[in-house]
């Protein structure tokens, strides 16, 4: 079953409800910019992090913000040399999400989701689906009841 599938499955077997929006593959905030502007002010973008311990983060955040590199460490109880970006290739072996279609959701025991909390403000948020030619329209409230997310400071500065 892909991550896709899993998603799918997740959103339909807690009734929540959401819609598919299908477009031309997107794997970058430049490309979202280009082919997909409707989604920009409320795109919830997911990074992928690895921790020296063994775990996976899944951060998400608004579209334009940065992660807090400090932040997201001190959340993970480490050292900021321990947490680093999973390359893309990383991201589609080990976690089975295509590059631009990473979303917010736990669907592994080692993966932890960390959302940041400007992203509770937002009402319906655009986010990966597991595919990159599909983007997942959902409310904030609903995603984060079912991602396994929990809710933290997460972008730099008062962005």
């Amino acid at each position: 079953m892909t991550v896709y599938d899993q998603i799918m499955l997740l959103l339909q077997s807690n009734n929540v409800p959401f819609v598919l929006h299908e477009h031309k593959p997107v794997r970058t905030v430049a490309e979202v910019e280009e082919k997909l502007p409707f989604l920009l002010d409320k795109m919830l973008k997911t990074v992928a992090f690895r921790v020296k311990d063994g775990r996976i983060i899944l951060a998400g955040l608004r579209g334009h913000d940065r992660i807090d590199y400090r932040q997201l460490a001190a959340y993970c109880g480490v050292n900021r040399r321990a947490v680093e970006s999973m390359s893309p290739e990383a991201v589609e072996a080990e976690l089975g999400f295509e590059v631009g279609g990473v979303g917010p959701f736990a669907l592994q025991p080692e993966v932890i989701v960390l959302l940041d909390e400007h992203l509770a403000e937002m009402g319906t948020v655009y986010c990966g689906s597991g595919r990159n030619t599909t983007t997942l329209a959902i409310n904030f409230d609903d995603l984060l009841r079912v991602c396994g997310g929990e809710m933290v400071r997460l972008a730099r500065g008062d962005e």
